[in-house]
C-alpha cells in the first residue's frame, strides 16, 4: 500500500503493522482520503463501506442504534511501546550513511495521519502486570533530565544514541507494566525521552527520524495523561515544517495542539502556540493574520505568571519570545521584501539579546544571524556582515545542525551583495565553515 501510495500521490507514506491494527480494531473508523483509496486499490474492494471504514457521524448512529455505550480509546498503551520499541531497536544500530538515505521529511497526510489519535479521549487500559517503582521511576527521570541538558550542547549523534538506547529500555519496561500512576509517569519520561530524540534528529538532519519521534512523543504524553506537554511537542513538530518549508503542515499542528488544549492551556502555552502560529502566517505573507498572532502571543504571556513556565513550557522567557517573534517578522519582511517589518525585527530581536541568558549560546547565534539577516532586507549589508563575523566564532561548534542551516540562509541572501569586498570576505567565511 505504502509503494501505491508513493506511485499514485508522488508523496511517501509509512504505514506500519501497528497503524494496521489500529484499523483493524475499529479505533479509527475513517481514515483520510489517501488511505481510504489505498486500501480499496490494494484490497480490490468495490467501496469504503466493504473494507468496514464508515464516517463517523454514521459510526456514531449505528452505535446507539445498536444500543452500544462503548467510547473510541484513543492510542493503545501497547501499540505506542511496541511502536517505539520497533523505531529504536532499528535507529540505535543505524549508521548516519544509511539513517541520512531515508532522512526526507515528509509532508501532508502521511504527517498529520498518524496523529489522528490526539482529539480522542484516553481510555485504552495498560495490559501488563508488573509494577514499576518510586526509585525506578525516579531513576529514569535522572537520567532523562542529564540527557536533556546534553540537548542543549553540541555532542553529536553519539548522544542522540544515548537518547535512543534509554527509550528503548524504557519502553521495554513498560510494555509489562500495570494500569498505576508510577506507570503513567513512566509513559511521560517516555514521551520527553522522544522529544529529545526528535530534537537531536532534527539538527543532525535527519528530518523524517525527527517527525517520527516527535509524533512518538505526542502518542506517550497522550496516554500518560499529560495533554499540555502533548502540544508543547507539536509546537516543537510545527517548528521543524517551518523550517523546511511547510508552513501548511506546521499550521495544522498547531491548531491540533490549539484545539486539543482549547479548555486547560495556562497562558504561557497559549502564548507558545501563538508564536508558531505567526510563524506559518509569516512564511505565507498573511500580514493581517500575522499581526493578529504577534498581539496574541504578546498578550498570553502578559498574562502568564512564573510558575507556569515549568519543564513543559520551557525556554519561552522574555528573551525567547522576542527572539521568535523578531525572526517571524524577519521572515515576513523577506517574503514581502518590505523594510518597514524588517525594522521591526531588529527592534524585536535586539530586545532578546539584551534579555538572553549568555549561557544559552545557541539561542544567542541564531538572535545575532536572524538580526543580519533583518539588515540584508533594509539594505544594510556592511552592519549584517559585522553580525556575522562575531556569531561565527560561536556557531562553529553547531555547524552541522540549526545553525549552519540558518548560515546558509544568509549566504545565499547575500549574493545581492557580492560587489562589496566586505561581504565576499564574510561569505567566504560562512562558506569554508559550513563547507558549502
Amino acid at each position: 500500500m505504502n509503494r501505491y501510495l508513493l506511485e499514485s500521490t508522488g508523496k511517501r507514506y509509512e504505514l506500519d503493522r501497528h497503524q494496521i491494527a489500529r484499523y483493524e480494531r475499529g479505533e479509527v473508523r475513517w481514515p483520510g482520503a489517501a488511505y481510504r483509496a489505498g486500501f480499496r486499490a490494494v484490497l480490490d474492494a468495490k467501496s469504503d463501506d466493504e473494507l468496514g471504514f464508515t464516517p463517523r457521524r454514521q459510526s456514531r448512529t449505528s452505535r446507539r442504534s445498536e444500543g452500544a455505550d462503548e467510547q473510541p480509546m484513543g492510542w493503545h498503551p501497547s501499540d505506542v511501546v511496541a511502536t517505539a520499541e520497533e523505531m529504536t531497536s532499528q535507529d540505535v544500530n543505524l549508521s548516519r550513511r544509511k539513517a541520512l538515505t531515508s532522512a526526507a521529511a515528509v509532508a501532508g497526510a502521511a504527517l498529520t495521519g498518524p496523529l489522528q489519535g490526539w482529539l480522542t479521549a484516553q481510555h485504552a487500559r495498560f495490559a501488563g502486570c508488573s509494577a514499576i517503582s518510586v526509585a525506578e521511576l525516579d531513576g529514569w527521570r535522572e537520567i532523562a533530565a542529564q540527557l536533556q541538558s546534553w540537548n542543549s550542547t553540541p555532542t553529536g549523534l553519539l548522544a542522540r544514541k544515548a537518547v535512543i538506547a534509554q527509550l528503548n529500555d524504557v519502553s521495554d519496561r513498560l510494555k509489562e507494566a500495570t494500569d498505576s500512576a508510577t506507570t503513567r509517569e513512566g509513559f511521560l519520561v517516555g514521551a520527553e525521552l522522544a522529544e529529545v530524540a526528535a530534537s537531536m534528529s532534527w539538527d543532525s538532519g535527519l528530518h523524517r527520524a525527527a517527525q517520527r519521534y516527535y509524533t512518538l512523543s505526542v502518542q506517550f504524553a497522550k496516554v500518560g495523561g499529560d495533554d499540555i506537554f502533548a502540544a508543547v511537542t507539536l509546537a516543537a513538530f510545527a517548528r521543524q515544517c517551518f523550517d523546511l518549508g511547510q508552513p501548511e503542515d506546521g499550521l495544522e499542528l498547531v491548531q491540533l495542539a490549539q484545539y486539543g488544549t482549547r479548555r486547560s492551556a495556562p497562558p504561557i502555552l497559549r502564548s507558545l502556540l501563538a508564536t508558531r502560529e505567526a510563524w506559518s502566517y509569516a512564511q505565507t505573507g498573511a500580514v493581517q493574520q500575522f499581526r493578529r498572532a504577534v498581539g496574541l502571543a504578546e498578550d498570553h504571556f502578559g498574562e502568564s505568571t512564573a510558575d507556569e513556565a515549568d519543564h513543559r513550557t520551557r525556554g519561552l522567557d522574555e528573551a525567547e519570545l522576542y527572539g521568535v517573534l523578531g525572526a517571524r517578522w524577519r521572515d515576513l519582511a523577506a517574503v514581502r521584501q518590505e523594510p518597514k517589518e524588517a525594522r521591526y525585527a531588529q527592534e524585536y530581536i535586539s530586545r532578546a539579546l539584551a534579555l538572553r541568558d549568555p549561557s544559552r549560546v545557541r539561542n544567542r547565534a541564531f538572535d545575532l544571524i536572524g538580526l543580519a539577516r533583518a539588515h540584508l532586507v533594509t539594505g544594510e549589508p556592511d552592519r549584517a556582515c559585522e553580525l556575522i563575523d562575531g556569531v561565527l566564532p560561536i556557531a562553529e561548534h553547531w555547524a552541522s545542525g540549526r545553525v549552519g542551516e540558518k548560515l546558509r540562509d544568509f549566504h545565499r541572501e547575500s549574493r545581492p551583495f557580492v560587489s562589496s569586498t566586505t561581504v565576499r570576505s564574510t561569505r567566504n567565511a560562512v562558506r569554508d565553515l559550513i563547507e558549502i
